[in-house]
């Protein structure tokens, strides 16, 4: 961890952010908005090579755009990451794999991923996703689909919302000891709203959640149609970076085309969490990359 604390403190000073987006970035994590994200455009990514086929292929020299985007993080919170996602690496750099072509994980092109909240099932879910687009599709045809629940709340009715802050539907784990893409039952049985009933936070992620009855699951459906309905589309290209509150929202992304010739869709990600010391206390440990956690 030390080595990657001084990495993260020569970004913080040399990454070059000016006044206006640092300005946006901090009033969005104060403040928020109803759509859940913030679309930044044209930050400076440095030299990209062409993207690779596979992670042991990945070589980088230039670190301008992973400076870039842990200056942005550490303005959310503090950066961490996960031992099941890309092997604890704080940066995860998500391109096709021709093997993962339809599987559901960032590493896909021909599938769509649904609408979730990231780690939904962690005790110790981020509380920002930042996204950075190093190299759009070939096709331009990748979409990263929001849906706040602001906006949903706009459309379904108080019944229902009462009924999302009160029941309790069991959260699957799809991390395995090191990897993901499991089915765990862990028990984390959770209401997909919680916190404030004027201004609810949000848990989703409806291929990982088991209800208690038929009822229930006919209003996760429900949710589902709903949370789609109002989902806000956005394109990325080169050099944007899109910051989505994880807690208001559930995010998707699109199928898209890839040519696995080096010149496919590349997308840096982190993740930040604003209550690092709190979780380093009740976990009695100080740690940026975490293994599965149920309960505090």
């Amino acid at each position: 961890m030390h080595e990657f604390n001084q990495f993260l403190s020569a970004s913080i000073q040399q990454a070059r952010l000016d006044q206006a987006t640092e300005s946006e970035i901090l009033t969005f994590r104060l403040f928020g908005n109803k759509k859940g994200f913030l679309h930044l455009k044209n930050l400076p990514i440095g030299t990209i090579p062409p993207t690779p086929l596979d992670r042991a292929n990945l070589h980088k020299d230039c670190t301008i755009s992973e400076q870039v985007i842990l200056k942005a993080t550490a303005m959310l919170g503090d950066p961490i990451g996960y031992i099941q996602e890309s092997n604890g690496d704080i940066i995860n750099n998500f391109f096709p794999h021709e093997k993962h072509s339809t599987s559901a994980n960032s590493d896909s092109y021909d599938c769509e991923l649904e609408l979730h909240t990231e780690n939904a099932f962690h005790a110790v879910s981020p509380d920002y996703l930042v996204l950075f687009c190093l190299r759009q599709a070939p096709g331009a045809d990748a979409a990263t689909f929001i849906s706040s629940i602001d906006s949903i709340r706009d459309i379904i009715t108080a019944q229902d919302l009462d009924y999302f802050h009160r029941e309790n539907y069991n959260f699957l784990s799809d991390y395995c000891t090191t990897e993901k893409n499991c089915r765990i039952d862990i028990n984390q049985k959770q209401t997909v709203l919680y916190g404030d009933p004027e201004s609810p936070f949000f848990r989703f992620d409806p291929q990982f959640m088991v209800a208690s009855s038929k009822h229930a699951q006919l209003k996760l459906e429900s949710l589902r149609k709903a949370a789609w309905e109002v989902a806000h589309p956005v394109h990325l290209s080169a050099g944007d970076l899109l910051i989505i509150d994880n807690r208001k929202t559930a995010h998707a992304r699109s199928a898209f085309s890839a040519r696995l010739d080096g010149n496919d869709r590349w997308i840096q990600r982190t993740f930040a969490v604003a209550g690092y010391r709190y979780y380093a206390q009740r976990l009695g440990k100080n740690q940026r990359v975490l293994d599965l956690v149920t309960t505090l």
